[in-house]
């Protein structure tokens, strides 16, 4: 008996220095079929993993990374001025010297990177389908075949190129824009899951701090991720672990990955 309980003391601080390692944060056991991993970044430059993610490595810079873009094997760190860091097999292109970067966004060739104002930089071997009308609340952008998608904080989509125009909705805080073949997904601040065309309506949440920060799409679901390290799922299946909750709004991105 004592014996036993030694063993498990021994595995619980095990696990709770992998948990909280800056270096290479492992989140847990995934054990869905749809996909295989996840990222979770914050806004410090910590890389969280789970599940069959890798981890190629992360960028400190304390409350000025926004974005993570998983490539095949590695990853770009994106920060809020428009400098991109490189990972695993994930090629720099270049990057912008912006005031206010709030997504990069990669394909094959290269990469997209927009600032809060709808100016769309292009990296690589990319066709450029020009800026988004000025202004200063946009909040995320969705790269189609021919053309891109720009979303706003106002809840506007702004299509460019030789795409089909989409919907969006009059709101003060949305954060996210996730495309389904039929349909799209606007995540606002408070958890709301606004859903337009042949998009599969799971529900959503009525968070009071206003802390939702990021959307994604699983074969037959969604996750929601909290700035507060809170991840909830809606029919994306069971065994994914969050990163441990804090006090402080720091977490910002997350990644599914095969």
């Amino acid at each position: 008996m004592k014996n036993s309980l030694i063993i498990i003391i021994v595995l619980a601080i095990i696990f709770s220095i992998m948990l909280n390692s800056p270096e290479n944060i492992f989140l847990g056991k995934l054990i869905q079929k749809e996909h295989g991993g996840l990222y979770v970044l914050n806004k410090d430059g910590d890389v969280y993993i789970a599940g069959t993610a890798q981890y190629h490595g992360s960028f400190k810079e304390e409350d000025l990374i926004v974005d993570l873009e998983p490539t095949k094997e590695g990853y770009y760190i994106l920060d809020k001025h428009g400098k991109v860091f490189a990972f695993g097999d994930a090629l720099f292109l270049g990057e912008a010297n912006l005031e206010n970067a709030v997504d990069l966004e990669a394909i094959d060739d290269g990469y997209y990177i927009i600032d809060n104002e709808g100016r769309v930089h292009d990296y690589g071997f990319v066709s450029s389908f020009g800026n988004g009308p000025i202004d200063e609340n946009y909040v995320d952008m969705e790269v189609v075949d021919q053309g891109y998608y720009l979303l706003k904080e106002n809840g506007d989509i702004i299509s460019l190129g030789n795409i089909e125009p989409i919907k969006g909705i009059k709101t003060e805080d949305a954060v996210d824009l996730e495309l389904t073949e039929n349909g799209h997904y606007i995540l606002t601040k408070q958890g709301n899951i606004l859903v337009f065309g042949g998009a599969n309506n799971l529900g959503g949440l009525s968070l009071a701090d206003n802390s939702a920060v990021d959307l994604e799409l699983t074969e037959d679901g969604y996750y929601i991720l909290g700035e507060f390290g809170n991840l909830y799922s809606f029919n994306a299946g069971i065994g994914l672990f969050g990163p441990e909750i804090v006090t402080k709004p720091i977490f910002i991105d997350l990644e599914l990955v095969n």
